[in-house]
């Protein structure tokens, strides 16, 4: 049975539309947090099928170029079922054998000639549900001097749970936050005073966040129609803006700075147009540019000059020269622009190269920015390649050029490249009934060019003080825009920074400066540490979009894939899905999948030449025999937040770990003293620590029991035995051995080994005592302590273990320290008893619902230091730290 059901996401829009009966949203939610324009939002949706035989549905979401997917997880069967982040040529191997076996199975992938479309085809079961959660991350781009998040509702039926969250946190005061009712996504003349949507809720909680809150009840959806609501949901909203050097974010070593000054005026503009009017523009598509040119004609600047090309089979200037800008002569230009006659060839080559050696015989001014608008709907006479040969020859003094691909025939190809190797930028116009508003639309945003010739300088003391930086040199700043930079700082003890950026605007030359001390956390640079990794992320973000804009500018397909090879590592370091990865979902017993198809400035960023390869593995130490491959998974939500100082133990544990009974250490975000506590296990029991499905990350520990006994008589327990297994990997750990995939390691190796995507080092910190740091390679990492008997009192030997780095840990996990990775807790009051010990009293935040523990200060060992701790002990039964029900987390197999 052949059903369709679609998920839409334009910017940030969801649409479920479902074709076939027996297919039901029961639940849609949209939930989005917005931190410094970098939004990242889950979809969830949950489907059931009523039917009697599995149902073939097909999930579409459509995104901008600017949004990448990072985590997709299928529920299905109460299972989870995590997508894993390939690189594209290996994910098109997985899914059609997964669906000819009548699995579960989905994959994400690009779609053909949409910019901004991705797919998800999922086979239901007959009478089950499957629920789809959907993340993905996107800077927003500022147009028109405001952020827009738009999310498009269609879900083509009433559905019972709808709604949508959205959270925003600036560092600077947000000015404007608005949300106008439902509209469609045709531009029209009556947009500007849309008034507010009646059924949205917006809390303003500090001036600097926002909280929109949307859930229209089945009665509100009915009433719209019978198929619910449908259009957009948009969200707009801008931040204060002064005239200086921007804002800058700094966390954990990374930065992002927004440029954005206002209060400048427009820098005079030489421009011509060249219009295509050869026959292919007859009818609708020729009475539209007429109607675009005349606004625009009426928008021009006081100060600017211009003229106009129209070209066919010839083509003919309407001034033999720029003409200024005033009553007459846009009166002129309006009344030649509306007697423009569609008919001819489309001999492009010519305009273009009659149009650059026209302006380049314009005499230059240092405060004037010379440009040409090209709009054309067809494909030229002369090859494209040439043109652009010819472009690049004759383009001697940098005209920048815009570029219009008017209509689903038009060489975008040629367009893009056009723009993107002349400093400009690329738009397709698409044939509809506002076609001519979203060429003038196109216009307003780089009409209004303010700075020329940027330049942005990170200083320190003595030199710079930034490294691996994105674009640090700009062409030009439009009015109601921002420029983005991110980068790394190169020392992470540098308390100051001077932001210089310098660059010519209307009146010459100008400098703004931002002075800052890193650690003060000034508005404008600050440290905030809620918000891990997000500066990081930003920055690979970034850099991967600027990698992917200069591949597309080379020839040379060598450069090319050298392009593509770097944005590749970067895609699959950060589990972003881009034009070079997909992401696939298959029940566990099978991965093999079928073929994915580019978006339009996708497959002109991909090489096709050299095969891309994942990074390369070096080896040391023991060879093993099965080959090595790259597992990505998802990244997980921090909860604990500390940066990693990889292989150095000598700070004390970070979070989790075992001593006696088992003991366990847990450091937790904003508490000065880590959290303490015992489980009671008995030898030969098998405790579940992590057990994460999106990841695909296990840790069980094995109990094994001593001779000395606690408080309570009892003899004392251990960790004797610890197996850790990932995607095609399974490491055993015992304080005589370690077996990796069956192979021997030793625990004397000092050497870094290195396979799977794992990293796994040995330290010695006595005659034979040993730490063990296993880096799996998806951000999350581990660190194992072995005590032999030797040196212990315990007449045998044991492990320790804690979690040095929990990022990559997603908020599905479960196990002892898997579950409180993604709780928060925050200590609310201290007491005293009658003896002068202090108690703790604590609220804890996770799965929807908040407790309460109690503890008291208590001496604890460090489970990797063995050092006397201060911490808050959790004295049994931990009701609200962990489930009161301990058996929970004991598991029957070192393997389940």
């Amino acid at each position: 049975m052949d059903a369709r059901f679609t998920c839409l996401v334009f910017l940030f829009f969801t649409i479920v539309n479902s074709k076939s009966k027996n297919l039901e949203i029961t639940s849609l939610h949209v939930q989005s947090d917005i931190r410094y324009r970098f939004a990242t939002t889950l979809v969830t949706s949950t489907v059931a099928n009523t039917d009697n035989k599995s149902v073939e549905a097909k999930f579409d979401v459509t995104l901008p170029d600017a949004a990448f997917i990072t985590e997709f997880v299928m529920k299905i069967d109460g299972k989870l079922y995590p997508g894993v982040i390939n690189e594209k040529e290996k994910a098109k191997k997985k899914y059609e054998t997964a669906k000819k076996k009548g699995q579960t199975a989905g994959i994400v992938s690009q779609k053909p000639r949409h910019t901004n479309r991705f797919s998800v085809d999922v086979n239901i079961a007959a009478e089950s549900t499957v629920t789809f959660n959907l993340t993905y991350q996107e800077l927003l781009e500022r147009v028109y001097g405001e952020y827009e998040h738009i999310i498009y509702i269609d879900p083509g039926q009433v559905v019972e749970d709808f709604k949508i969250d959205v959270v925003i946190h600036e560092s600077r005061d947000i000015t404007k936050v608005s949300v106008p009712p439902i509209r469609n996504d045709i531009i029209s003349d009556n947009s500007i005073d849309e008034g507010k949507n009646a059924l949205v809720t917006i809390n303003r909680p500090t001036t600097k966040s926002a909280m929109i809150h949307y859930a229209p009840t089945t009665d509100d959806q009915k009433q719209q129609s019978d198929q619910g609501i449908s259009g957009l949901f948009v969200i707009e909203y801008d931040v204060e803006r002064k005239f200086d050097g921007g804002e800058v974010l700094v966390v954990d070593g990374y930065f992002v700075h927004f440029f954005a000054p206002s209060g400048m005026k427009p820098i005079p503009k030489d421009i011509l147009f060249i219009l295509d009017v050869s026959g292919s523009m007859l009818g609708v598509k020729i009475q539209q540019q007429r109607d675009a040119m005349d606004k625009i004609l009426q928008d021009l600047n006081e100060d600017d000059r211009f003229n106009i090309m129209e070209f066919s089979s010839n083509s003919k200037l309407w001034q033999k020269s720029l003409v200024f800008v005033n009553s007459n002569t846009t009166q002129n230009a309006r009344e030649f622009s509306q007697k423009m006659n569609a008919n001819g060839g489309t001999r492009a080559n010519d305009a273009l190269k009659k149009g650059i050696q026209f302006l380049n015989n314009v005499e230059l001014e240092s405060q004037r920015i010379k440009l040409i608008v090209f709009l054309t709907d067809g494909r030229a006479r002369t090859s494209s390649n040439t043109i652009l040969k010819n472009v690049k020859t004759y383009n001697t003094k940098g005209i920048t050029m815009f570029s219009l691909a008017f209509g689903n025939n038009a060489d975008y190809t040629f367009i893009k490249k056009l723009a993107v190797q002349n400093k400009g930028i690329a738009r397709r116009i698409f044939e509809d009934s506002d076609s001519s508003l979203q060429i003038k639309g196109f216009y307003d945003e780089i009409s209004s060019a303010t700075l020329q010739n940027l330049t942005f300088k990170y200083l320190g003391k003595d030199d710079e003080v930034v490294e691996n930086v994105t674009r640090l040199n700009f062409d030009t700043f439009f009015d109601g825009k921002e420029l983005i930079i991110a980068g790394k700082m190169s020392d992470d003890n540098v308390n100051e920074v001077d932001l210089v950026v310098t660059g010519d605007g209307s009146d010459g030359h100008i400098e703004l400066s931002l002075d800052s001390v890193v650690n003060k956390g000034v508005p404008e640079l600050t440290k905030p540490k809620d918000f891990h990794k997000i500066t990081e992320r930003i920055w690979a973000y970034l850099t991967i979009k600027q990698l992917l804009e200069s591949a597309i500018e080379v020839d040379n397909d060598e450069e090319k894939t050298q392009l593509n090879q770097r944005a590749l590592d970067l895609s699959l370091k950060y589990k972003f899905v881009t034009p070079l990865t997909s992401m696939v979902v298959t029940k566990p017993d099978e991965k093999d999948v079928g073929s994915f198809e580019e978006n339009e400035d996708a497959q002109l960023a991909l090489s096709t030449g050299s095969r891309l390869t994942s990074s390369p593995i070096q080896h040391h130490g023991p060879r093993l025999t099965s080959s090595p491959t790259q597992h990505h998974g998802p990244s997980g939500i921090v909860a604990f937040r500390q940066p990693l100082q990889m292989y150095d133990l000598s700070r004390g544990s970070y979070s989790g770990g075992a001593g006696g009974d088992p003991h366990f250490m847990v450091r937790m975000k904003d508490l000065e003293l880590p959290v303490c506590f015992n489980i009671k296990t008995k030898n030969g029991e098998i405790l579940q620590l992590v057990k994460d499905p999106v990841s695909g990350v296990t840790i069980n520990a094995g109990v094994v029991e001593s001779t000395a006994r606690n408080e309570h008589g009892d003899l004392k327990t251990f960790f004797g035995e610890l197996v850790l297994r990932a995607p095609s990997v399974e490491i055993i750990v015992k304080p005589s051995s370690i077996y990796f995939n069956g192979a021997s390691l030793s625990w004397d190796d000092k050497d870094v080994f290195r396979m799977e995507n794992v990293a796994i080092i040995v330290k010695f910190v006595g005659r034979h005592d040993r730490t063990m740091t296993i880096d799996f390679g998806n951000d999350i990492i581990v660190t194992i302590r072995r005590h032999m008997k030797q040196d212990t009192k315990m007449a045998l030997s044991y492990l320790n273990i804690y979690i040095e780095k929990e990022t990559g840990i997603s908020q599905f996990a479960s196990g002892v320290l898997g579950e409180l990775v993604h709780k928060s807790t925050k200590l609310f009051q201290i007491t005293l008893d009658d003896q002068g010990n202090e108690h703790g009293h604590f609220l804890e935040v996770g799965d929807g619902h908040t407790y309460r523990f109690y503890t008291t200060v208590d001496q604890k060992q460090d489970v990797i230091t063995g050092e006397d701790t201060t911490c808050w002990y959790v004295p049994q039964p931990m009701e609200g730290l962990l489930d009161e029900n301990i058996s929970k987390y004991i598991i029957p197999d070192m393997r389940a």
